[in-house]
């Protein structure tokens, strides 16, 4: 009732509701090198929304896929659009890292022969991604002509910026080459100084010479044989770093001197009664003495047991023209050769006994220095 009484102005006034103030903090977050981005990309979490709009976000990052491109800034996109605008928000984004990758350089050992071009160098590398290939070299002190013995060889690293790398060197081997050494072939005469062996090297690399190597170059025999024969001349006696050295053996002839000549006759040849020429022509079943006699160096006659290693036949042939020439005496038939002390010769009496007339024979002495004395004779 009371207000009947005055003439009122009631203009009013206004109620703001001003916005709310909210911060949206987005996590930091990261990845290695060649690996997918994680998922979800990161996390988040807001302050001051009011719950009930059921503020939340989407997170996307800057486009980039190297260690030094980054870091890569992460925005956070709130949802819902419509209750944002109630907001004043602090939404600041974060960081997201890539990490270089741990791969691994390890170079391959490789092995060579001492003379030989080295090797291609080669690595063993793991845990790169994206067909990457690391920038590396190898490299090693050993040359083709390097001494026997092992090498490292070394891993550089050069720029690799999306990797963290772990680098293990490794070994070159060089392995001896091989060298022969064999003894040259070697004649003298029975009781002959021994000759001046020498051998033929087979297998120097590079420039290398018998001055390469280490030692003193020996032989055996060392002293000259008392026996006509073969014997071995074995070398020995050097060594080396660099090679693995094979001896070989040959062969030292001993031999009956072929230019003696002894009480006025030639040595290493039939003897009379039996033209050293096979012109002989003696009677079927007479005895013919089969006479020779071999010298040493010195033209000294040799009667030692052995010289005589087989008398045997090794030839007929017809000859129906035999002329008759001379006679031989017959002496006493013997089963093997002799040697005759005080003619200084070898012996051996063949009975013809059984052999036919018009016939040529063809004996064979061998001797034990691997020669032969070989002789013909008829019989009429």
């Amino acid at each position: 009732g009371v207000l009947s009484n005055y003439s009122i102005t009631n203009a009013g006034a206004n109620f703001t509701i001003n916005p709310r103030p909210a911060t949206w903090t987005t996590n930091a977050n990261s990845k290695t090198y060649g690996d997918a981005d994680p998922n979800p990309l990161t996390t988040g979490g807001g302050s001051g929304f009011v719950v009930s709009d059921g503020v939340n976000a989407s997170y996307s990052r800057a486009a980039g896929e190297t260690v030094p491109g980054g870091p890569y800034h992460i925005t956070a996109t709130l949802i819902p659009a419509g209750a944002l605008s109630n907001y004043t928000i602090t939404n600041t984004g974060a960081d997201f890292t890539i990490s270089p990758r741990p791969a691994t350089v390890t170079a391959d050992n490789k092995s060579k022969v001492y003379g030989d071009p080295n090797p291609v160098l080669t690595a063993t590398v793991t845990n790169t991604k994206n067909g990457d290939v690391l920038n590396y070299t190898l490299a090693t002190t050993a040359l083709q002509f390097s001494n026997v013995s092992t090498y490292p060889i070394t891993v550089t690293l050069g720029s690799n910026p999306n990797y963290s790398i772990t680098s293990t060197d490794g070994t070159l081997t060089i392995g001896k080459a091989n060298l022969t050494i064999k003894a040259d072939n070697k004649q003298i005469f029975l009781h002959a100084a021994l000759p001046t062996f020498t051998v033929t090297y087979t297998g120097f690399l590079g420039t290398d010479t018998p001055g390469s190597l280490t030692g003193v170059l020996t032989f055996t025999p060392t002293t000259t044989p008392a026996i006509a024969g073969t014997y071995d001349i074995v070398p020995s006696g050097l060594t080396s770093n660099n090679y693995t050295i094979t001896f070989q053996k040959d062969t030292l002839t001993v031999n009956y001197s072929t230019t003696c000549i002894i009480f006025g006759d030639p040595t290493h040849a039939i003897l009379q009664p039996i033209n050293p020429d096979g012109t002989s022509v003696n009677k079927a079943g007479s005895t013919i003495p089969a006479k020779f006699r071999v010298g040493d160096a010195n033209c000294n006659s040799i009667g030692t047991p052995g010289v005589v290693t087989s008398f045997k036949l090794i030839g007929t042939m017809s000859d129906v023209n035999t002329v008759v020439n001379e006679d031989v005496v017959s002496t006493t038939p013997d089963t093997a050769f002799r040697w005759d002390p005080s003619a200084q010769q070898w012996i051996f009496n063949i009975s013809t006994k059984g052999m036919k007339a018009g016939v040529k024979y063809t004996y064979q002495i061998s001797l034990n220095d691997n020669t032969s004395i070989i002789f013909s004779f008829a019989l009429r």
